[in-house]
């Protein structure tokens, strides 16, 4: 099955800033190719760099992502519950995070550490399950 991209739609690209295959956001289109593509993380601007494997490049439709994003959203809720969010530390890529830490990041807002992987966090905000890097100097 091909999936249609579009401008502003998500696809998965190597970044040249953050040197990882990170969700990216398609900024402009060749045809039917993304051909600039703006990093989630990092929020750097390039060219398009599919990822190695052409598996490992997915794009969520917005129906699988509404529907994901509205059990992250409840999901968010008990996972923030206890916690002093007024302590939340301020999202930085040359920061460490810890599993089950609040964190407040610039775009998504307060987010919950769920999962870390040596320069990798899987973070759970209002907007849905991220990926983000950390740890970089």
């Amino acid at each position: 099955m091909t999936i249609a991209h579009r401008v502003g739609g998500d696809i998965d690209a190597s970044c040249t800033r953050c040197k990882m295959i990170l969700g990216h956001t398609i900024l402009a289109m060749v045809g039917s190719k993304p051909a600039r593509v703006r990093c989630n993380t990092c929020q750097g601007e390039h060219n398009f760099h599919a990822p190695a494997s052409p598996a490992a490049a997915k794009v969520k439709t917005k129906a699988a992502t509404t529907r994901a994003s509205k059990a992250e959203i409840t999901s968010l809720e008990a996972l923030l519950a206890g916690k002093d969010i007024s302590r939340a530390r301020r999202y930085s890529v040359k920061e460490l995070f810890g599993d089950g830490e609040v964190l407040s990041h610039p775009t998504f807002g307060i987010g919950i550490v769920r999962e870390v992987r040596s320069d990798k966090l899987t973070v759970v905000f209002n907007a849905g399950t991220k990926t983000l890097v950390h740890g970089k100097h």
